[in-house]
């Protein structure tokens, strides 16, 4: 198995990569993986659209390399884990901004069936931490939110039908056995992923840092 672990931490560590780390580690128990690091921010990827990026779309211009290069990446993939903290109820910008070059019409949306499509094939996980509590999200409705702006609005709509979104809470928390209890159900996610344990996709499963 091939994994492309995508991050844009701009500290370099961060507890979501920490979590995918473990993930990964979970993985690797059953079944043998290679990984394939993308850190963004250390790479200096643009997340800006650029002239370029827009004349490819409109026909009038070549794939720029950049762009490319990272499709690539996620070609080489069976499994693409995004790891990443949640930054008013989204994706970060370095991250929504590789998104947003990189998944382009024709490689990742645009085809008359996209579910036949270069990323059909492949397996979507979402690692991502947020600082607010269970009562809040459920409150205000943000997991189904993200659930279909991110899995289904982006991964879905890019004809990848396994996706699942792993959400760690309370993640600001100091608390080290709290920490530990999540780097514990990371590790455990990876090896059920790895098993074949796993539900319809799309699913968000929340994972209470005080559980």
């Amino acid at each position: 198995m091939n994994i492309l672990l995508v991050t844009a931490n701009p500290e370099g560590p961060s507890f979501a990569k920490s979590l995918a780390d473990g993930y990964v580690a979970g993985i690797r128990e059953t079944k043998a993986a290679t990984i394939e690091l993308a850190d963004l921010a250390a790479e200096g990827f643009d997340p800006r659209m650029t002239r370029k990026d827009l004349a490819f779309y409109r026909e009038r211009g070549p794939l720029p390399e950049d762009v490319r290069r990272e499709q690539q990446r996620i070609e080489r993939a069976d499994l693409l884990l995004l790891a990443f903290p949640i930054y008013w109820w989204s994706l970060p910008a370095v991250t929504k901004g590789w998104i947003d070059r990189v998944f382009t019409k024709g490689w990742a949306f645009g085809s008359d069936d996209r579910f036949a499509g270069p990323l059909s094939a492949k397996h979507v996980r979402l690692i991502a931490t947020g600082a607010g509590s269970h009562r809040l999200y459920q409150k205000h409705g943000y997991e189904s939110a993200m659930a279909a702006q991110i899995a289904h609005g982006i991964f879905n709509f890019s004809g990848v039908a396994n996706v699942e979104t792993h959400l760690f809470l309370d993640a600001e928390s100091n608390e080290r056995a709290a920490r530990l209890r999540n780097l514990s159900t990371a590790h455990d996610l990876g090896r059920a992923y790895a098993e074949g344990q796993r539900q319809p996709s799309p699913q968000l499963h929340l994972m209470p840092a005080t559980a």
